[in-house]
């Protein structure tokens, strides 16, 4: 028997410019595209050992399972491309798993940190019919049906003295 495994890709592509060679002058077909210039990467992934463990700190409540973490300077945007983004990181992280749902969807949840309160991205949320809440200084919960939980932390907002070493990721000299 022949080990070798049939590269479909390479015949797709040709089938999809087959069948939509009608529209070539209007479409460019780019094969195999490399979505990101370098690895993917989370910036950190908090996993808790046991499901009942409980996390009691303003920003761990939050915490399911598998707790994907993103951080932003001072100097980066917070947009809609960024929470694409981080869900995007999520998505592959659910089917990156052992075996088909090791990783449960609902045992996953995100945050975005930054020190300022991305208000363009909240009125983007909102004209979206995510639900904004502001449990805690700081801390704001985006949620939707059938999105994974999401917390933004605005680093500046936060109680600095409960915060410290968070608080203290910043530019400015003191």
């Amino acid at each position: 028997m022949d080990n070798r495994r049939i590269q479909w890709h390479p015949a797709f592509c040709s089938a999809m410019r087959l069948e939509l060679r009608k529209y070539k002058e209007d479409l460019d077909f780019c094969n195999e595209y490399n979505l990101s210039a370098k690895p993917l990467q989370i910036d950190l992934l908090v996993i808790k050992k046991t499901p009942d463990a409980v996390i009691d700190n303003e920003i761990g409540r939050l915490f399911r399972g598998h707790n994907l973490l993103e951080y932003k300077s001072e100097d980066d945007e917070m947009n809609i491309d960024t929470y694409y983004k981080v869900l995007s990181y999520a998505c592959l992280y659910k089917a990156s798993g052992k075996s088909v749902d090791s990783i449960r969807a609902e045992d996953i949840t995100l945050s975005m940190i930054r020190k300022s309160r991305p208000d363009k991205l909240f009125h983007i949320f909102r004209t979206m019919g995510y639900n904004l809440t502001n449990p805690w200084p700081g801390i704001y919960y985006v949620n939707k049906e059938g999105f994974f939980p999401l917390q933004i932390i605005a680093s500046g907002e936060m109680r600095q003295e409960a915060y410290v070493w968070l608080s203290s990721l910043r530019s400015e000299k003191r």
